[in-house]
């Protein structure tokens, strides 16, 4: 082989060598970073909120997934990988720490580890967090949640040239796979056109998005104790939108917490079996079920 077949073979070997590492995971703490990549590649955000340095499963999911090779090569080909860290005893800067807690509050994280997916305009369409199985599972799991962005994105397409109920139905369809953690506070331009265009509520949807945007206004009182508070917004949403469906079973729920946080087991027991009746297959019907048997046992 002659110097500079040799010289090309080296190069040729090298680039690729470089090209497979392009493809290993990187994770970055920059939010603006995550999306200018995921925006340039036509990527969407993989974000990981953790505690890295005392969160049990947080450990165990970047231990069983997050370092193994199935997600290392294959998670950077469709996901900008940002990572929010929570961290007890690794210092973080005061301008990581701010960025943190106001994507925080924008996906209304309460545990981890969290892991939100959204486009590269942040704008979120799954979350979910530890799963079993390994890394390969897990990815099979990610491509799956991928698919609800792609709904999204042919509904509210599909949207643009419609009208009325129908493009109310359409907008609906768009947001209905999405948690409803991610669309409040997300997708307040969608909300306030279905209900504008269904004012009358003859497709149920102004009924479904108001009591899903008092929800939050309820639980925001709650969480800055205002537990009086958060129990009168509930009972004018309950009166507005009414005391049946998943909207109703959440708002209910939270009264009853709220009620219980006020010592009165009595009346958040009564509460808490309003929310199942509410919905009884809704969304956190089992949660509800738990919840009574396990703390409500007694409590008559």
């Amino acid at each position: 082989m002659s110097k500079c077949a040799s010289l090309a073979w080296v190069l040729a070997a090298l680039t690729a060598l470089s090209a497979l590492a392009g493809e290993e995971a990187v994770w970055t703490e920059n939010a603006a970073e995550a999306m200018a990549a995921a925006a340039k590649d036509g990527k969407d955000l993989l974000i990981d909120f953790t505690g890295s340095d005392w969160c049990g499963w947080c450990i165990r999911l970047d231990k069983e997934v997050f370092s193994q090779e199935a997600f290392t090569t294959a998670a950077p080909k469709s996901f900008a990988l940002l990572k929010l860290d929570f961290p007890r005893e690794r210092p973080l800067s005061e301008e990581t720490k701010k960025q943190n807690a106001e994507w925080q509050a924008k996906f209304r994280i309460s545990g981890y580890p969290t892991i939100v997916l959204a486009d590269a305009a942040g704008r979120p369409y799954a979350r979910t967090g530890y799963q079993e199985g390994g890394a390969e599972k897990y990815m099979e799991h990610l491509a799956a949640l991928r698919k609800i962005r792609v709904t999204r994105d042919e509904a509210l397409a599909k949207a643009k040239a419609a009208e009325g109920a129908e493009k109310a139905k359409l907008l609906d369809a768009a947001l209905a796979p999405i948690d409803a953690s991610l669309v409040m506070g997300n997708y307040e331009d969608v909300v306030a056109e279905i209900v504008k265009l269904d004012a009358d509520n003859k497709a149920g949807l102004r009924n479904k998005y108001g009591a899903m945007s008092a929800l939050v206004k309820i639980e925001a009182a709650a969480r800055g104790k205002d537990l009086d508070g958060a129990i009168r917004l509930a009972d004018e949403a309950l009166q507005t939108y009414g005391d049946t469906g998943s909207g109703a079973q959440d708002i209910l729920f939270v009264k009853s917490l709220c009620f219980y946080r006020k010592s009165d087991k009595v009346q958040a027991r009564a509460l808490l079996e309003a929310a199942l009746k509410a919905a009884p297959d809704g969304p956190k019907a089992e949660q509800i079920k738990m919840i009574l048997e396990r703390m409500f046992k007694d409590v008559k």
